[in-house]
């Protein structure tokens, strides 16, 4: 099965704003944007200590994130937001993992050769806008 690519809108969480390519990907848990696809001025908070992951890379090839940003994404008409790593390494866009599909409820479904994104939950339902 490979891994679904769609187009998504990105908003920082100071209103800068892009279109990025992303790969959803189950096999990774964080979600992860390379650094030059983020817009110019973005509000990214540097991490003291750089965390590494493993990739799935011939050999053992390594990802290091230098940075979190908060950003807000429309994917397939839906708006999600969450935590997202910055790599300077990246080798797409972005990398949607299992952690922030798990949270919005994204499931990728194929079927006879067609694969469709099915989202759960989004930032304008009414359960999610509550506060109680």
């Amino acid at each position: 099965m490979s891994k679904p690519i769609r187009d998504v809108d990105i908003v920082t969480a100071n209103g800068k704003k892009a279109s990025v390519s992303a790969v959803l990907d189950t096999g990774s848990f964080y979600t992860i944007i390379r650094e030059d696809c983020l817009p110019r001025g973005a509000a990214v908070e540097k991490l003291k200590v750089k965390e590494k992951f493993g990739t799935a890379r011939r050999g053992g090839g390594k990802l290091v994130a230098t940075g979190v940003v908060y950003l807000k994404m429309r994917l397939e008409g839906h708006w999600i937001n969450g935590e997202v790593r910055v790599s300077p390494m990246l080798g797409s866009d972005m990398l949607i993992g299992a952690g922030l599909m798990q949270t919005w409820d994204i499931t990728i479904k194929n079927r006879n050769g067609s694969t469709t994104i099915h989202i759960g939950h989004d930032m304008n339902d009414p359960d999610i806008q509550a506060v109680e």
